[in-house]
């Protein structure tokens, strides 16, 4: 499987319109040709175009030099092409459907949630291509004159003839150059917006979206309800952007994407007055179970990095070590949980309820206010309130480390409750929002000093060797040490919230 992002640009020409001269292009040295290809491509989605929906297409290509399966994956405003060769399939007839390859499955399982692909439009192309270079032959684009022939599977599907032009550009700052000069060239030439974003889309005669929070120009006219939905779809389309990468074990994804669940519940958990019937709750409770799966692995795995830091020195005989290698088989069952979880029912569920709920939010006559009248007075209200109780627990000589780790909770919640409020946070406010975070980071300090002291603890009450029991109790006075330093800041840092 490969992966490139893809960088092009596509224009609507006639049938007659003669394309320009790229070699004439400033920056262009020289150009050549490639034989004319025959495409056959066969796009896949589901019966509700759920990867359309999202800016995704999927297809199975031959007659050219990259056939295979395509899997075109938004990425900004470019897109991120994964490509398999193709399989046992390859000797299948044009347009014929096959079976599609379970690791590009997987990067779109949180689309498609388990409902079945199949072919929703076959798309025929006679491909001229030019190859545009710089005086020392590197490529810098890829020009082609596409001649288009559709026929869409959906019920009442159309038949259609087209032709379009594309430039693709290598992801270089000369490439990206060379786009922009190029573009002039095709303009010029009588190359005009495309009437659709894609092949596909023009072949199904749809332009399929999923439904975007619209948003006043003037931010600070926008009402609550609107900042909450908003939030609620960035942070569910944040948490798919992840999905994929949390099941290719990508480096600081179960940390993303446990966040964006996180976020998810802030909203609403800390809004929760804006919202009337059971949904709301009802999303809190699962959206805290599948933090909770991932923040197995997250936990274990900032551990093992802490533990492995102790030993870069030497001077603790491998107990660091001992101690990381001990996190890192607890990652390795926590991976195992989340491997479940993202395949189950349950989670697809989840993402259905979540989808539904932004579509169709349950606002309270109270969201149609304006959000700098009702959000930020709240958020305000809000964090002066959690500093006076924190500071009155953490006064208490009964205080507990349980009781720091609620405190911290609670501050993660309000700072990802003030990002909701952002665009109409204002003067004092702002300050505010700024020292929480400084005090949720100091929060998070003593918290993980906490949790490394446990780990030291277990590992000692299983060795018998003094050695090791020594240099376990030095890590232990080390962690002792930033815990006590962490707490002892906060008062002061809550101060100046109150």
């Amino acid at each position: 499987m490969a992966e490139q992002r893809e960088i092009e640009t596509k224009y609507e020409v006639g049938p007659e319109t003669a394309a320009p001269s790229l070699a004439a292009v400033p920056g262009v040295d020289h150009v050549s040709t490639d034989e004319v290809f025959h495409l056959v491509a066969v796009y896949y989605d589901t019966d509700a175009l759920d990867l359309a929906a999202n800016r995704i297409t999927l297809r199975r290509r031959t007659g050219g030099k990259d056939d295979g399966w395509h899997l075109k994956l938004p990425d900004g405003a470019d897109r991120r092409e994964v490509t398999v060769p193709l399989g046992d399939e390859a000797d299948a007839p044009e347009g014929a459907s096959a079976e599609v390859p379970e690791e590009l499955v997987e990067r779109v399982r949180a689309v498609v949630r388990g409902r079945a692909l199949a072919p929703i439009a076959i798309v025929e192309n006679e491909r001229h291509t030019t190859y545009c270079h710089a005086v020392d032959g590197e490529l810098l684009g890829e020009f082609v004159d596409d001649h288009v022939h559709s026929v869409s599977l959906l019920p009442d599907g159309p038949e259609k003839q087209w032709r379009e032009w594309e430039f693709e550009v290598p992801d270089t700052p000369l490439g990206r150059k060379t786009a922009v000069a190029v573009d002039k060239a095709l303009r010029a030439a009588g190359g005009a917006e495309p009437d659709a974003a894609s092949k596909l889309a023009r072949a199904i005669d749809a332009e399929v979206a999923r439904g975007a929070v619209d948003l006043p120009k003037k931010i600070g006219h926008a009402t609550a309800g609107q900042l909450l939905t908003a939030a609620l779809a960035a942070y569910r389309d944040k948490l798919l952007r992840e999905d994929p990468r949390v099941r290719a074990r990508a480096d600081d994804s179960v940390h993303q994407m446990r966040i964006a669940t996180r976020q998810l519940r802030s909203v609403l958990t800390e809004f929760s007055g804006f919202f009337e019937g059971p949904a709301r709750a009802a999303l809190s409770s699962e959206l805290k179970l599948l933090a909770s799966v991932l923040g197995a692995v997250r936990d274990a795995e900032v551990l093992a990095q802490r533990f492995a830091a102790f030993d870069a020195d030497g001077e603790l005989g491998g107990a660091g070590a001992a101690l990381a290698q001990r996190q890192h088989a607890a990652e390795a069952r926590g991976w195992t949980r989340v491997d479940l979880a993202l395949t189950s029912d349950r989670y697809f569920v989840l993402l259905d309820a979540i989808d539904a709920f932004i579509a169709d939010p349950p606002l309270r006559e109270r969201a149609d206010r304006p959000a700098l009248k009702s959000l930020a007075p709240l958020l305000d209200k809000r964090i002066r309130s959690f500093a006076r109780q924190s500071m009155v627990l953490l006064a208490d000589p009964a205080c507990t480390d349980h009781d720091v780790h609620a405190i911290r909770k609670h501050a993660k919640r309000l700072r990802y409750a003030s990002a909701v409020v952002d665009p109409v946070v204002r003067g004092d406010l702002r300050s505010e929002v700024k020292s929480l975070s400084k005090v949720q980071t100091r929060l998070g300090e003593f918290q993980d000093a906490t949790i490394a002291r446990d780990a030291v603890a277990d590992l000692a009450a299983e060795t018998t060797d003094p050695a090791i029991a020594f240099r376990l109790g030095r890590l232990d006075a080390v962690e002792e040490l930033r815990a006590a330093q962490a707490r002892a800041s906060l008062p002061g840092m809550l101060r100046g919230l109150r």
